[in-house]
């Protein structure tokens, strides 16, 4: 092979041939797969979204390209639209390829902004494959490489810790130290994606957000997995209505992996900084425009009924299987459409054999159906992974 396969070994990388897609499935000769993890957790809406193709389309006949310095109405109407669907409506729009690219961007407008270097983050998490994004990284592809680790300090794990009481204990022992004083934010995935799913209780959220409030700490949340529906409610957030956080990174779902996108939303209060500052911070295809037409249908699909019920009738699909492997012995966790198996008896090759495509990390396996999939294809693939259960 000429080309690498990521974070693998390279004599031991699993693949699958490829001659087309489907709407669901991967499709090689006789062979299909189906996608239940939405590939990497960002084909919300399927692999031939005709919506979402048909816009990208009509933008490419009117402009495929534009310069960061360019005002476009569809621009504008994004990140309107974008910035409504947020409880406070109260933030400015920074657009990025992807996910690693938009907690890169908002780390380096925390520390500016602050003139504070330290991020507060989680073992238990992946934010990004960036030398930025990587730093605050906590699991395994964190190892390998040479990184600015002393700028980053770690929070314990929300998981198993309810009622936040080792969290509260370190948090008081930070704020009792000199180790506080160079504190600029706290950068967290929401709800946890490939490293199990796990979801913060609201006392532990709280904690946080109290925390940041009343000493000046900015809170980066990481929606890469759960922006655009992935959870329930378009953003993960909104899961705890007290969250107030002054940057919001999205990705991959917010394109439907059509095209690599990303944006970061910024608070009024964060931004205003930049009314007199530099903002030393850009990217050369800065609010594509194929991206921006991409997002834009999403946005729109997203509030159309027959979206809303599908996505209903699939979350409570799920809700009734997670149930039933309960009964079965299964650690399970779920959130919408997000959801962990804890200990299967099976590898990702075994789930290839038998027509699925999915991810497993560490003997979990990590469900993120799309949010259009049809409710027999879901069932039929449930069914599949029940009889490897």
């Amino acid at each position: 092979m000429n080309t690498f396969f990521t974070w693998t070994k390279q004599d031991k990388a699993l693949s699958l041939d490829l001659d087309h897609c489907e709407d669901h499935y991967f499709v090689s000769g006789d062979q299909r797969w189906l996608n239940l993890s939405s590939i990497s957790y960002q084909t919300h809406f399927g692999l031939k979204n005709k919506f979402i193709l048909k816009a990208i389309k009509e933008q490419m006949n009117a402009f495929s390209m534009a310069s960061p310095k360019h005002n476009f109405k569809l621009k504008e109407a994004v990140s309107e639209e974008l910035i409504k669907r947020t409880p406070s409506q109260q933030y400015k729009a920074f657009y990025t390829l992807s996910g690693a690219e938009g907690i890169e961007n908002a780390l380096k407008m925390a520390r500016q902004i602050t003139g504070k270097k330290k991020i507060l983050a989680l073992k238990n998490s992946y934010h990004g494959a960036t030398m930025g994004a990587l730093s605050i990284t906590g699991d395994w592809r964190n190892d390998p490489h040479l990184l600015p680790r002393q700028w980053t300090m770690r929070l314990p794990e929300h998981h198993g810790d309810p009622e936040a009481i080792k969290l509260q204990k370190y948090l008081a022992k930070l704020k009792d130290s000199k180790a506080i004083n160079d504190i600029a934010a706290i950068c967290l995935e929401t709800i946890t994606g490939g490293n199990g799913v796990f979801i913060p209780s609201q006392k532990w959220m709280k904690t946080i957000s109290t925390f940041c409030r009343q000493n000046n700490i900015l809170l980066i949340l990481d929606e890469v997995v759960c922006a655009a529906h992935r959870t329930g409610p378009f953003f993960g957030f909104e899961h705890y209505p007290f969250l107030k956080p002054d940057f919001i990174v999205m990705a991959k779902g917010i394109s439907g992996g059509y095209i690599p996108f990303g944006a970061v939303l910024v608070s009024k209060k964060c931004a205003k900084y930049y009314d007199k500052n530099v903002l030393a911070c850009g990217l050369t295809n800065y609010a594509h425009p194929l991206g921006l037409a991409a997002t834009k249908a999403i946005l729109e699909l997203t509030t159309q009924e027959p979206f809303i019920k599908k996505k209903e009738s699939n979350e409570e699909t799920l809700v009734k299987w997670s149930q039933k492997l309960s009964l079965l012995g299964y650690t399970t966790r779920l959130k919408g459409s997000l959801m962990a198996v804890e200990n299967v008896p099976f590898e990702l090759k075994d789930l290839f054999q038998k027509g699925v495509f999915g991810a497993i990390q560490k003997g979990t396996l990590i469900m993120a159906p799309p949010l259009t999939l049809p409710k027999k294809h879901l069932e039929n693939g449930l069914l599949t992974i029940e009889e490897l259960l």
